[in-house]
C-alpha cells in the first residue's frame, strides 16, 4: 500500500489517539520539536521543514504553497510522520497514547 493510501488506523493509531498526538505536537518544546523534525526527516527529507511546520503550528498545505507534490501525497507523509514520531516517543518512554 502506498503512503498516500495509508491512514492512521492502518498504523494502529485511532482518531482519538491522533488528536492527542497532534495536540502534543502543537505544544512541543525543544527536545520534542527536535524529535518531530527528526521523524519528518526520516519520512521524507525534502519536505521535512513543511511537515514540521504543519505539525507544530497547524499551518495547512495550501497556506505553505507546496508545489512539489499533491495534497493527498503530503497528507500521507504527514500521517507517516505522526506514526514515526509516536514510535520515537514510545522508545523514549514518553508514550502519548
Amino acid at each position: 500500500m502506498s503512503v498516500r493510501e495509508t491512514y492512521l488506523n492502518d498504523y494502529g493509531i485511532s482518531s482519538h489517539d491522533a488528536e492527542k498526538i497532534l495536540s502534543y505536537c502543537r505544544s512541543a518544546t525543544r527536545y520534542d520539536q527536535q524529535l518531530i523534525l527528526q521523524a519528518a526527516q526520516e519520512v521524507y527529507p525534502e519536505i521535512a521543514p513543511y511537515l514540521f511546520l504543519n505539525l507544530t503550528t497547524g499551518l495547512g498545505y495550501d497556506r505553505m504553497g507546496i508545489t512539489m507534490m499533491q495534497r493527498k501525497d503530503f497528507q500521507g507523509y504527514r500521517r507517516k510522520t505522526i506514526e514515526t514520531y509516536n514510535r520515537y516517543m514510545i522508545l523514549n518512554g514518553k508514550q502519548i497514547v
